[in-house]
Parts: C-alpha cells; sequence; structure tokens
C-alpha cells in the first residue's frame, strides 16, 4: 500500500497540472473588452435581483451627491421590504424574509463602501420597521405589550421608538392604548409639582408627546395647551405655543402667549420670529401703537432689516428718520476700530450714514469706495434715496 501511494506521488509531480474551469473562464474574460464586460454583467443583473441591487446601490454610492439619493433609495427599499398589509400568509413568510435579508444585506454594503454613517440611521429605521411588523404579525397580548412598549419610548437612547404610541396603535387596539395612556399619566403625577422653573429632559418631553397624542384623540385642546405651557424654557417654545393656540382659533390667548414670552425674554437678545408674530397680532387686532413700540423696543436692542421693515410700513417717513437717526448716533459712539474703517471716516457724516444703511440690513460693512461728502448720486448730502431704498 505504501509503495502504492509513493508511486502515485511521483506520477502526480510529473503531471502537468491542468487550468481548472474557472481558470480558463478567467482567462477568456480577461481577452474581452471592457464593454463586453459590461454588457455581460449588466445581462446577468437584469436576471438576478440581488446583484442587481448591490450594482445599484455601488452606482448611486459612487454618483455625486450620493448620501441623499442613497438615504430616499433605501429607506423606500427597506419599507417595502417589510410591509406586511397586517398579515403574511405562511406560504409568503420564506419571501418576507428574504426580502428583509436582501435589505439588511444591502445597508451592510453601504457600511463597506465608505457609508458607515448612513448605515447606523438605515439600520435603526430597519430594526424599527421589522419590529412593528413582526408585531403586526404576532399580534401580541395588548397590554403586556402596552407595558413593554410604554418603557422603551420614554427611555430608549436612539430614538429607536419615537412616537411609538402613534405608529403602534393598531398593534396596541383601544386596550393597549389604555394602559399606555395609564402608564403615562402615572409617570407625568410623579414629576415634581410646577414651579417657575419649567420641565426640561427628553423623559418629559416625551411624556409631554405621548399625552398630547391621547387629548388629541380626545380632541381635549385645554390639556395639549397645558402640556405645551409645562416646557417653556426657551422663546421658541412660547412661539410653538403662541402658533399652536392661534391654529386652534385661540388669537387672543395665542397673543397672550407670544407677549409672556417676550416679557420673560426681554434681557435677552430678541428672538425676531417671536416679535414679529406679536407684531402681527397687535396689527390684526388694531392695536397699531403697541405693535410699533414692539418694534422699536426690539429693534434699538439688535437692529436688522427684518424688523426695519414693518417699523418703515407702520411709521412711514417718520419712522425712516428714527430708524436712521438712531442708527448714525449708535455709530458714532463706537470706536472707529468697531466700525471697520479708520479714524478719517469716523468723523464724516456722509460715511457715518453710509455705514448706517449697511447696518440697517443687519451686517456691519465697510462704506464703497468711491463715497464722498456730496453724495451727488443720491441727491446731495443728507437726501435720502427716492423710494424703493430702504
Amino acid at each position: 500500500m505504501a509503495t502504492a501511494l509513493a508511486t502515485n506521488e511521483v506520477a502526480d509531480e510529473g503531471w502537468e497540472k491542468k487550468p481548472s474551469v474557472l481558470d480558463r473562464i478567467r482567462a477568456h474574460l480577461k481577452q474581452k473588452g471592457v464593454d463586453a464586460l459590461v454588457e455581460m454583467v449588466v445581462e446577468l443583473a437584469e436576471r438576478d435581483t440581488a446583484l442587481f441591487r448591490k450594482l445599484e446601490i455601488a452606482a448611486t454610492a459612487a454618483s455625486p451627491g450620493a448620501v441623499k439619493r442613497l438615504e430616499k433609495q433605501l429607506c423606500r427599499a427597506i419599507d417595502g421590504a417589510t410591509r406586511t398589509g397586517g398579515f403574511v400568509g405562511p406560504d409568503e413568510v420564506d419571501a418576507w424574509a428574504d426580502d428583509v435579508g436582501a435589505a439588511l444585506a444591502t445597508i451592510a454594503q453601504l457600511a463597506d463602501e465608505g457609508h458607515a454613517a448612513l448605515a447606523v440611521e438605515l439600520a435603526l429605521h430597519a430594526i424599527d420597521r421589522i419590529h412593528l411588523a413582526a408585531c403586526l404579525l404576532a399580534k401580541p397580548d395588548p397590554v403586556i405589550f402596552a407595558r413593554e412598549l410604554f418603557p422603551r419610548q420614554l427611555h430608549e437612547q436612539f430614538d429607536t421608538f419615537y412616537r411609538a404610541v402613534v405608529r403602534y396603535a393598531e398593534v396596541l387596539g383601544e386596550a393597549g392604548l389604555a394602559e399606555y395612556r395609564k402608564l403615562a399619566v402615572e409617570a407625568w403625577e410623579k414629576l415634581p409639582p410646577p414651579t417657575c422653573k419649567p420641565v426640561t429632559g427628553d423623559e418629559c418631553a416625551r411624556l409631554i408627546d405621548i399625552l398630547d397624542f391621547f387629548a388629541e384623540r380626545d380632541g381635549d385642546v385645554e390639556t395639549r395647551i397645558a402640556l405645551r405651557a409645562r416646557k417653556l424654557s426657551t422663546s421658541s417654545d412660547y412661539l410653538t405655543l403662541a402658533k399652536f393656540c392661534l391654529a386652534e382659533g385661540r388669537a387672543e390667548e395665542a397673543l397672550r402667549r407670544a407677549e409672556e414670552g417676550l416679557w420673560m425674554f426681554e434681557d435677552r437678545w430678541p428672538d425676531e420670529r417671536l416679535v414679529l408674530f406679536v407684531v402681527n397680532l397687535l396689527v390684526k387686532s388694531g392695536r397699531k401703537e403697541d405693535a410699533a413700540t414692539a418694534l422699536w423696543k426690539a429693534f434699538e436692542k439688535a437692529p436688522s432689516l427684518d424688523l426695519y421693515r414693518p417699523i418703515r410700513k407702520l411709521g412711514g417717513q417718520a419712522a425712516r428718520e428714527r430708524a436712521l437717526t438712531y442708527l448714525e448716533a449708535k455709530a458714532a459712539s463706537q470706536p472707529a476700530y468697531e466700525r471697520g474703517y479708520g479714524t478719517r471716516h469716523a468723523h464724516s457724516s456722509s460715511h457715518r450714514r453710509e455705514d448706517v444703511r449697511c447696518r440697517v440690513g443687519g451686517r456691519a460693512q465697510l462704506p464703497r469706495k468711491g463715497a464722498n461728502s456730496n453724495r451727488t448720486s443720491r441727491g446731495g448730502d443728507g437726501e435720502d434715496p427716492p423710494a424703493g431704498g430702504p
């Protein structure tokens, strides 16, 4: 036996190794031109869905502005793969699982091709969709499921269960939603009592969102306003509340809430959005003088073109002159280096006015080259430009 094996080894060493089928195919393909190979691959992709998807992702990833297109395209693919319509028959389960697997494989491909950040976002989206689809199929006990889902929405770090009560409402059903609401109310009652300091933190914001969902279902506008009023830590929060009141047909309360926001933050840089919201409501209610007062108060603290325009509209030419006079005085009181040009220009009233015109637009800029004291192109020294100017 040993002699036979040794003889075979000698014979094998003496034989010339023949190329395998794959070796012959590789050699054949190397002789083809690029165009011929492209056509062969495309023809194969037309018959192979997995290959087609892989090539499509690779082509999109290599093109300019790929990330946004990829995100939109793959979100649609994930949504399509995980869609169940509420039921998947026994003979459809394997196909559904294959589609989900293909979607996940595509996400893995993205990570390998330099789009790891997008892969993370899409993976979370896929997990979200798969979990929801599985719950729709499994039909868990609604009360038990509510008890499992509620803490996930409240404490989940990566927002995987963001607005879960809304998205899982069909799975929860009325019994599950009732339990979910009970849990949210119990958590809300454990919060510290309202004080002059508004509630903060992600969990509080999520609780407000959950309770707002139920208040909206009940048509309870008062509760929805009260929930938003518990979180008023910024001027934007006041604006959001005021806009909500206005959308619900409560213009007077919208104005009251917005004015309260201006008062709460009057020592800070004015929020133009909130100022203009208040001004708009004041004008509509016939209180134009109060509107002008609010505008001037904000303008004199932080001049800008957005504030100047309604000032000009309400006050006409007199308001325009007042704005220019105020800004000229403000510019003259600043050191020359803060205005952006030398001492020689600091003493020129025409150049100060040019600087003022720039500042009305909200930007401190250098005056135009060639600006002179007689300002012939503007109609004389100190003259305002014709109608249509600032």
